[in-house]
């Protein structure tokens, strides 16, 4: 650990990359000084001013985070590779009393009740949907997507994806279905379409439930899927029990103190050997959430661990199945979505402000950065309420004819 009050934060930052082998960039400081590390030929970083550095050296992921939405940090380079030295170099942080408070706070003082949920929801997709509309898929699926070979387009990602789900699901016509966190209803449109499902969607979103209800009288499937703007802790409002349940990209924004709530919700309305396929972002070891997302594009999420996962859904007698990893696959889809963000800057540009797109761009671009480096995973982890012996022995059962059918036209 460096001293800050010995030390300039030019020094300080200087000694921690020194001896990082996965160093290889240059840096040029707010007084023109430089510095190169390796070949310096990955990126060039800028610091505009001390004062960002500093906020640097004592939170690494909202200093950095933050002086790059606000300009006071310019990457010449894939800001990828920025990410990348970010987490690989663990002595560029030196506020490290900060950084263990924070997986006191965000761990145990945090509480996710239900008005603050309904105001982070709305904070991050009610944003427009013509905002995402510009770079997600036309299924407008916001979630993982499930990728065959790398040659395919992120559209039949997403419906492989879809299919997948399904698949592992055991999905048979006149089942029922809940989605918990329906988004905008494709994955309920899809099963009812190529499954034959009767489905229930709930969001807090109001804007993707405007946009969803909207696709489900055009496909003219009122009769087979009804979404609802409920929260997870008012499930037994519905007076319904289902044959299958689904969440997709929602178990994050549950928190940890309220986990084990949502899973007993969940095994309530779940009927006997039912199945869950629950598919959420999370950890291997608990750890604190990246504190920069926290504040600026997902307020109040929490990544759980595997191991409490599986703790919260045992012990309520959900039965676990199989676990799948598609780290990889969420680090593809999130390039394409890099990569659709940037042909649509000056479009939300016209629609938000430069700090708006420059924060975006960070996110979608540090996100697949960090997948790709293996220390956030995406889990796709499947339950049946009560014990299973009648299910095929092997997992060809989820994986055959997950390749796009449907709705590829």
């Amino acid at each position: 650990m460096f001293s800050t009050e010995r030390l300039s934060p030019k020094t300080v930052f200087c000694n921690a990359l020194m001896k990082s082998d996965a160093a290889d960039f240059k840096v040029v400081f707010w007084d023109k000084s430089e510095r190169e590390f390796g070949s310096g030929k990955d990126f060039i970083l800028h610091f505009k001013n001390e004062e960002v550095l500093k906020n640097v050296l004592v939170n690494a992921p909202l200093g950095f985070g933050e002086g790059y939405m606000n300009g006071d940090i310019e990457v010449e380079g894939d800001i990828r590779k920025v990410v990348k030295i970010g987490y690989l170099c663990d002595r560029l942080q030196v506020g490290k009393k900060h950084f263990l408070f924070n997986i006191f706070k965000h761990g145990v003082l945090q509480r996710n009740g239900m008005k603050a949920d309904m105001e982070n929801i709305a904070y991050h997709y009610d944003l427009g949907n013509d905002f995402y509309q510009l770079w997600l898929d036309p299924e407008m699926v916001y979630s993982c997507a499930y990728f065959e070979t790398d040659k395919d387009s992120l559209e039949m990602a997403q419906l492989q994806k879809i299919n997948l789900c399904c698949r592992k699901l055991q999905l048979q016509p006149n089942e029922s279905l809940l989605d918990i966190g329906c988004g905008w209803g494709s994955l309920l449109i899809n099963a009812a379409k190529n499954f034959g499902i009767q489905g229930v969607g709930i969001t807090l979103s109001k804007q993707q439930l405007e946009y969803g209800k909207q696709q489900v009288q055009k496909e003219g499937l009122q009769d087979r899927v009804r979404l609802e703007y409920l929260d997870y802790r008012d499930l037994p409002q519905l007076n319904q029990t289902f044959d299958k349940v689904i969440s997709v990209g929602m178990f994050e924004h549950v928190g940890k103190a309220n986990m084990q709530n949502f899973l007993k919700n969940t095994r309530t309305v779940l009927r006997p050997n039912g199945l869950l396929l629950l598919h959420t972002i999370g950890k291997t070891v608990e750890g604190p959430t990246n504190s920069w997302i926290r504040k600026h594009i997902f307020p109040g999420c929490y990544l759980p661990d595997l191991g409490s996962i599986l703790k919260n859904s045992t012990s309520l007698g959900l039965n676990f199945i199989d676990c799948e990893n598609l780290r990889n696959h969420y680090s593809k889809t999130l390039d394409h979505w890099s990569q659709r963000f940037e042909e649509n800057e000056a479009k939300i540009l016209s629609m938000f402000d430069d700090r708006f797109v420059r924060m975006w761009r960070f996110y979608l671009a540090g996100c697949s950065a960090v997948f790709r480096l293996g220390t956030v995973h995406l889990f796709q982890l499947l339950f049946s309420a009560g014990v299973r012996n009648d299910l095929p022995l092997t997992r060809e059962w989820m994986l055959a004819g997950t390749s796009a059918q449907v709705r590829a036209d």
